[in-house]
């Protein structure tokens, strides 16, 4: 698994000396870039930002500016459409509609369909060109009132992954209800204010995989954690930590991994004057660095069966849940909070719904003829993989792929190899309908 991370961490550093030029030329088209433009506001704000910057943004005109203009701004809320026309919630003005079902997809990978795994590059494009992003878009990331803050931080961690520069995507604190708030009215308008691009991720300079691990890539990480902690003077266990969002009391877990006490542990809701009633909690808010720091250092963990500890700011870090959703808070935490280089936090969207379905027992189920070692190079209960007892769940879907190929083979990772070639380089050229504004290219 050392390997892995340094093979990651080495595909960073060559990538960081490009990454600004690459960028400018590939994000936000030919030309001068607005990373430069001296009048650019949005680039170099922080990523997470409060409801009076964004309304500085709009009324300087930067909400669904035309095609082309430096610093436009684009806000994205998942909702349902009931959600975004409900007078209890409804949106910002101006804000355009994600589908909460247009955050996740089932893909194969590995042996097996895994459910709730990184949207592939045509899902992607479809998002990307229906809310009218372009590559000068800045990315804001709201929430409806009261809601799931995983409704945020998953796109967020979506648009990293494919391509998308922590410059160019934010978070709105608090998301609708830090708007109402600060006294700013909300809409339950159903009218679409906004026209469709022609940008593609394919655009972009570069799938960011350093910022996603596979099953192949967890199984490796585990043996060696696991071979680490034989030695006399451990050291991989100083340098990386595993984390996994779901309670103390989740069974069965990763092999050292450290469970927080919930996902959002590290994090406050909104002030309310009726925080008791569930109904009207307002959303959680991400702290500043100083404060989650602190909180790392003094909020208890578990690490194993009963040791009590603390999470790291520092180490390389891998977060996990059940299903990939309630993970992506630590990893805005690490990424937009933190601002850790790119490939010190990474998510493992497989999660328990993807680990727990290769157990020794249905991949006998599933490869009857395989021999028992190539079975054990993908199960999870092996070689002191997890602990603790595995919950009863269906037979996942088995694709054709033979267990003779390991999870280190290269057609093991089909989803990074799949969107790796989407987002290959391009030089075509892309027009975009605009209302005064100009082309941009991708080049």
């Amino acid at each position: 698994m050392s390997e892995k991370i340094m093979k990651k961490s080495r595909v960073l550093i060559s990538a960081l000396l490009g990454t600004v030029m690459i960028a400018a030329l590939t994000l936000s088209g030919c030309g001068t870039s607005s990373y430069d433009d001296p009048s650019a506001t949005t680039t170099k704000s922080a990523t997470i930002i409060d409801a009076a910057t964004l309304k500085g943004w709009i009324d300087e005109g930067k909400l669904n500016a035309p095609f082309g203009s430096r610093d436009r701004v684009v806000v994205v809320s998942a909702s349902t459409f009931t959600n975004w026309t409900t007078t209890t919630k409804g949106h910002i003005p101006g804000a355009v509609r994600l589908g909460t079902d247009e955050l996740a997809k089932s893909r194969i990978e590995g042996l097996a369909l895994a459910t709730n795994m990184m949207p592939d590059g045509p899902m992607m494009d479809a998002v990307v060109k229906r809310m009218g992003i372009d590559g000068n878009t800045t990315i804001v990331f709201s929430l409806p009132k009261n809601s799931s803050i995983y409704d945020q931080s998953l796109p967020f961690w979506n648009f990293r992954y494919w391509g998308f520069a922590r410059e160019r995507i934010k978070i709105l604190n608090g998301g609708d209800d830090s708007w109402e708030l600060a006294g700013l009215a909300l809409s339950n308008d159903a009218t679409d204010k906004y026209t469709e691009s022609t940008y593609s991720v394919s655009q972009n300079a570069a799938l960011k995989d350093m910022l996603r691990y596979s099953i192949g890539e967890m199984l490796s990480t585990v043996d060696s954690l696991i071979a680490d902690s034989l030695l006399t003077t451990p050291v991989l266990k100083d340098t990386l930590q595993m984390i996994e969002v779901r309670g103390p009391a989740t069974t069965p877990y990763i092999t050292n991994a450290i469970r927080l006490q919930n996902a959002t542990m590290y994090m406050e809701r909104l002030p309310s004057d009726t925080s008791t009633t569930p109904a009207t909690l307002r959303n959680f808010v991400y702290p500043d660095a100083a404060t989650l720091v602190s909180r790392m250092g003094t909020l208890d963990v578990v690490d194993g069966a009963t040791t009590t500890a603390r999470v790291s700011a520092t180490k390389k870090t891998i977060s996990m849940c059940g299903a990939s959703t309630s993970a992506s808070p630590t990893f805005v935490l690490y990424d937009a909070v933190l601002n850790v280089p790119e490939g010190d936090v990474m998510m493992y969207d497989g999660s328990a719904s993807q680990w727990n379905n290769y157990s020794s027992e249905r991949l006998l189920l599933a490869y009857p003829g395989a021999a028992a070692a190539q079975r054990d190079a993908w199960s999870f209960n092996v070689l002191g993989r997890s602990q603790g007892a595995m919950a009863t769940s269906a037979l996942t879907v088995w694709s054709a792929f033979s267990p003779v190929l390991g999870p280190s083979h290269a057609d093991m990772n089909q989803i990074e190899n799949e969107d790796k070639a989407y987002i290959a380089p391009k030089t075509t050229t892309t027009t975009n309908p605009t209302s005064g504004g100009g082309d941009i290219s991708g080049c």
